[in-house]
């Protein structure tokens, strides 16, 4: 059974969803790098970041498992692939004044997780669901006024995250390390990378003591929310992990305003279609939560 502590839970899903939603300020303060380097030196360090942190918690030999299954393997690479592209996406959304985007990317994701698994794994769809799946149609239709076009960054973000959820249900392996996993398979590419295409001034040879630092930091605010999110899940009941999950896009919200994003008229028009696709998302798991709550309870007293 859940062991549920919120004062843990909720300590822990805080401090992971704060450096969450206010990372692209971390970005923005890295400076104007080139994308596929940052995103090549993020693996490395977030790499460094996690196989300490596997040290520490003694998990390093589940970590080596992994990578003699090949069962697991034939699901981390794929893993790995999609979420390589939702990390360099958001780098280049980011460095492109895209954050809004990315926030609203982020706010429909779980609803386009949810759809994936209608689709890929028959999970039952009523009519509220429909509901909602047209509200965050709309809100997309919507945001190509106040985007200026079609917003690729929120649907690719929403679209990659969706698939990358897809195959980490079918693993049954403790998530920090999958994620290390995962990591560790980009690595090599993300040398060689920078081995025959970023020495120069765009890569290596740009490197001050300060912007190692830097770098070395992007390995601690990937690696160490993974961890603080584990912890809330683990101490959390689900709905709850699943409702804290909006602050992240919600400080992205913030944190775009602050790098020069504004809220126009019409990309507020969008974001009231989401944000009322997420609300009654939201109200519609409680629902569904407590009617199988109340079966539950049914079945134990016809069986006592």
């Amino acid at each position: 059974m859940r062991e549920v502590n919120y004062k843990k839970g909720l300590s822990a899903f805080l401090v992971c969803f704060l450096i969450w939603g206010f990372q692209p300020l971390y970005w923005y303060i890295c400076g104007q790098w080139d994308t596929f380097f940052m995103l090549a030196c993020r693996i490395i360090w977030a790499a460094v970041c996690c196989l300490c942190i596997l040290w520490i918690q003694g998990k390093l030999p589940q970590l080596w498992a992994v990578f003699r299954d090949r069962q697991s393997l034939k699901r981390e690479i794929p893993a790995a692939v999609f979420l390589l592209a939702d990390w360099g996406v958001y780098l280049w959304a980011v460095q492109n004044g895209r954050v809004l985007e990315c926030s609203l990317g982020y706010y429909i994701q779980p609803i386009v997780v949810f759809t994936f698994g209608a689709v890929i794994f028959r999970e039952k769809v009523s009519w509220r669901h429909l509901v909602i799946l047209a509200l965050v149609i709309v809100g997309i239709v919507l945001s190509t006024d106040g985007f200026g076009g079609i917003p690729y960054v929120t649907i690719t973000l929403a679209v990659c995250f969706a698939i990358y959820a897809a195959i980490k249900k079918s693993l049954v392996i403790d998530s920090v390390v999958s994620t290390t996993a995962e990591i560790l398979i980009m690595v090599p590419a993300a040398l060689l990378f920078i081995l025959f295409f970023r020495m120069g001034d765009t890569g290596m040879a740009s490197i001050t003591p300060l912007r190692q630092l830097m770098l070395l930091g992007a390995g601690v605010v990937t690696g160490l929310p993974m961890v603080l999110y584990s912890v809330g899940v683990k101490y959390l009941p689900l709905t709850t992990a699943g409702f804290c999950q909006y602050l992240s896009p919600t400080l992205g919200i913030i944190c775009g305003m602050i790098m020069g994003e504004f809220l126009t008229p019409e990309k507020l028009r969008s974001f009231y279609f989401i944000w009322a696709g997420v609300i009654l998302y939201c109200l519609n798991t409680i629902f569904e939560e407590r009617i199988a709550a109340k079966k539950q309870i049914t079945i134990e007293k016809d069986n006592a």
